[in-house]
């Protein structure tokens, strides 16, 4: 039983600041980019044929395979041929995929989740994760993930830095362009529907970055369940019990990753029970809140109710 949040997760070199090239991932990439590696597989690593299937630059492919690997939708292993993960099948699958193009808002809930939590994008870790503030200005930002460069002892450039934090901003903020700004500096990762971050003009050389806070109408208790199954799945797999404390505040927990109070999430949970299937249970005692899971593991609890 998970009494107490695992706060810090295990510090990694493994941390990345890069690979996304100078590209968020865009509407239409994953959707056209799974096609792609269902297909023809082996094409996925053959510039050409991705410039081709989707309608991109060249100097974009290096990202749509990046954003592939961090959403989960591809296994990308040096010593195979890439294939689609059970989650990349289960979403976008052209036959029986819950959403193969993208356009249910729950989907881009649950691709968040994966992103911050298991892709260990290091400005992801940092924003959702270690910073407490409702308002920090980018400044701050950038001195932040530096300062995760430098206790990994990594030795990055203030430019490669820069960039990191720049791409995390236009996954999910609407850039404040300039008015020349071309179409396709313009385009947006559909991330920005979710509405978790918000940019400020703060004087002429900053930005004010909000991180909003739920609850959120457009995520629905299926989403949610599916959610606290990952979290649960990624955390504590071998626990039957998790207390709400824990799914607050830990580390990719659904109360940090989704910017939730307690209130907001006490009620998700109760909603989550209630389309669980009998899958999990809550517990609200005098001293402590917690969700108690009906089956032997969550895989179990998972293929239950149709997810993996």
């Amino acid at each position: 039983m998970v009494e107490s949040p695992a706060a810090s997760r295990t510090e990694s070199a493994g941390e990345r600041f890069s690979g996304h090239e100078s590209f968020a991932c865009r509407y239409g990439w994953l959707p056209k980019f799974y096609h792609l590696l269902v297909s023809r597989p082996d094409s996925v690593r053959q510039d050409e044929e991705v410039m081709v299937a989707l309608g991109i630059g060249r100097n974009m492919v290096k990202s749509v395979r990046f954003w592939a690997q961090a959403f989960g939708v591809m296994d990308d292993s040096p010593r195979s041929t890439p294939a689609a993960t059970d989650f990349g099948r289960w979403l976008l699958d052209p036959g029986d995929g819950e959403d193969p193009y993208l356009e249910d808002v729950g989907s881009l809930w649950l691709l968040h989740w994966r992103l911050a939590s298991t892709a260990k994008l290091a400005a992801w870790e940092v924003a959702f994760f270690e910073i407490p503030e409702r308002e920090i200005l980018r400044r701050f930002l950038l001195q932040r993930v530096e300062r995760r460069a430098g206790e990994l002892e990594r030795k990055l450039t203030a430019s490669t830095i820069r960039q990191h934090v720049d791409i995390f901003l236009s996954c999910y903020a609407s850039p404040l362009a300039p008015l020349s700004a071309t179409v396709e500096e313009s385009l947006g990762c559909p991330l920005q529907e979710l509405g978790l971050i918000r940019l400020v003009p703060a004087g002429d050389r900053d930005e004010l970055i909000e991180f909003v806070r739920g609850p959120w109408p457009h995520l629905s208790p299926q989403t949610f369940l599916r959610i606290l199954l990952d979290y649960w799945q990624l955390r504590a797999p071998h626990d039957k019990t998790v207390v709400l404390r824990t799914l607050l505040t830990d580390f990719a927990s659904p109360g940090l990753t989704l910017r939730l109070d307690e209130g907001s999430l006490w009620q998700l949970l109760r909603d989550a029970e209630r389309v669980s299937g009998e899958a999990l249970r809550l517990t609200d005692g005098v001293e402590r809140r917690a969700v108690v899971l009906n089956h032997s593991d969550v895989a179990s609890a998972k293929a239950a109710i149709g997810y993996v």
